[in-house]
């Protein structure tokens, strides 16, 4: 809720809040001079940056964050032989990608949200085509469009077989926790946090009691008379491969012949909360149709955006921005939009120090923010290629800040999709470490490349001089670009960096090491790593 003491954003703070939650970006220097001039061209600008690829970078991100589909495990990484024979770690692990790929070619086209459940292609590049089988026409790193040929009805990402292999099911669960992890995932009901008594005396290792107490026991009917008749839908998909026992591909998951296993398992038929809707394609109907899926993205956006807890949103807003939601025909960058244009993305404090204590004034930079964030400043991207093996398979070429395994992900206070499911927004030793290293790597990048090419990358003149004035005025356009801040070159800011400069090249007499030095304090200061 927003109170009468919220202290906001000013226009160009606001600016790079919205360029960095939708991009992970920092907002050109033009676009900050614009919006501190006439903030009413601020709408614009998000328009604009709604339409670049790094807005459909962050709607992967968000809905991993939802899906936790991005998981590096050995135990769940496919072997590479047959077909993907000679396939790295690396892209072994990015097949687990194709949900959120969809999801993103729905966002970044402007269909209807709705599409993620009912759409009726899925997104491939040839690793996955060879391993479900599906066809691919361009070049094999290509994410195109596709279809499964196997009979499975149109449901969006409910007919990804990934999503299945990500989230398998033991024998006697009867995917129960396929079940509840798309009730949470689309419409936010976790069966898990319901408030109820548990029945502590029922024999849980004996399955024929158990099938009963699911029935007649009051205490465990209560969830399972809607829970089981959700995963009755999803016994057609397998999804759980014996990854030590593959020798060939395309893996076969989809059975339309145990379609009906519910018969003889669980004994409910498929029924979505009470409501009949037959097949998978039914199930997405149903989903779609349910208030609760748009409330449910409405709360994701929102979270998301704003770095909170979606148990701390304010129900009125996200009523407001579900009703938007449903206007705009369940257009997901009309909701992205809203969110950040709203007053409850803006607040920077409050001048009440009761209610300032649970304001979140500043954003993080997540693991994955912060490398856009880098190679759009200094072209810079922390890869490495290591030929060191995890099941079997080299790692490859990895982005450090976007992989665990060998990775900083994590330590950047990211998520691994499977041990850690929450991302941490406040810095810590190991998140500081990360974001020096990454800091003076590409500070040693970018001063290299900009001292002698023709088009420098973020600098204005060559990285070269070190004549006060010339200094100066270098350090307003960095200040300008890394903080979003546009102070001029006598002020008190400039001054500060300034020292850092003379210092350092009072002590080397090399400029290009100077400017290095500058750089890595300032891409590792706070105001670059929040925002």
């Amino acid at each position: 809720m927003i109170t009468p003491t919220a202290i906001y954003l000013t226009p160009t703070q606001h600016l790079t809040r919205a360029s960095m939650a939708l991009r992970g970006v920092r907002p050109s220097v033009a676009d900050l001079q614009t919006v501190a001039a006439d903030a009413s061209q601020l709408p614009a600008i998000v328009d604009r940056y709604l339409a670049s690829p790094e807005f459909g970078a962050t709607m992967k991100d968000l809905h991993n964050e939802v899906l936790l589909m991005r998981v590096e495990q050995t135990n769940m990484t496919f072997p590479a032989i047959d077909k993907l024979d000679g396939k790295t770690f690396t892209e072994l692990n990015a097949v687990y990608d194709e949900p959120l790929r969809l999801i993103e070619d729905v966002i970044t086209h402007d269909q209807p949200y709705t599409d993620i459940v009912t759409a009726n292609y899925t997104l491939a590049n040839q690793t996955v085509a060879d391993l479900w089988g599906l066809a691919h026409q361009t070049a094999p790193d290509n994410w195109e469009k596709t279809q499964f040929t196997d009979g499975r009805p149109a449901s969006g990402i409910l007919a990804s077989s990934i999503v299945f292999s990500r989230w398998r099911s033991t024998g006697f669960n009867y995917n129960r926790g396929r079940a509840n992890m798309i009730s949470r995932s689309l419409l936010c009901h976790d069966f898990l946090t319901s408030d109820i008594d548990v029945d502590t005396s029922v024999d849980l290792s004996n399955p024929d009691i158990v099938a009963d107490a699911v029935v007649h026991n009051p205490s465990c009917a209560g969830c399972h008379q809607t829970l089981d008749p959700l995963a009755s839908y999803m016994f057609a998909q397998d999804g759980n491969p014996n990854l030590g026992h593959i020798d060939t591909y395309p893996l076969l998951q989809y059975r339309a012949r145990n379609t009906d296993d519910w018969k003889t398992t669980n004994k409910r038929p498929p029924v979505f909360f009470g409501q009949t809707a037959p097949g998978m394609d039914g199930l997405g109907q149903a989903i779609a149709s349910d208030p609760r899926f748009a409330q449910c993205a409405a709360q994701h956006f929102a979270a998301y955006l704003t770095e909170r807890a979606q148990a701390d949103l304010p129900l009125a807003w996200v009523a407001a921005l579900q009703q938007g939601f449903v206007t705009s025909k369940f257009s997901a960058k009309a909701l992205a939009k809203q969110v950040v244009l709203s007053d409850e993305f803006r607040v920077a404090g409050d001048s009440d120090p009761v209610i300032a204590d649970t304001a979140i004034g500043y954003q993080k930079a997540r693991p994955e923010q912060l490398a856009r964030m880098i190679s759009d400043l200094t072209g810079f991207q922390w890869m490495t290629t290591s030929t060191l093996k995890a099941r079997g398979a080299p790692i490859g070429t990895t982005d450090l800040l976007q992989s665990d395994y060998i990775g900083f992900r994590v330590l950047e206070g990211g998520i691994d999709s499977y041990f850690v499911s929450a991302p941490v927004f406040t810095m810590n030793a190991t998140s500081s470490l990360a974001a020096r290293q990454v800091a003076a790597a590409a500070a040693d990048f970018v001063v290299e490349h900009d001292a002698t090419a023709t088009t420098r990358t973020l600098f204005g003149h060559a990285p070269t001089t070190s004549d006060q004035a010339s200094v100066r005025t270098e350090l307003v356009n960095l200040h300008a670009r890394i903080y979003g801040d546009l102070v001029a070159s006598d002020d008190p800011a400039i001054d500060e960096t300034y020292a850092m400069f003379s210092d350092a090249f009072a002590a080397s007499n090399d400029a290009k090491r100077a400017w290095k030095l500058v750089l890595v304090g300032m891409l590792s200061d706070l105001r670059a790593l929040y925002f």
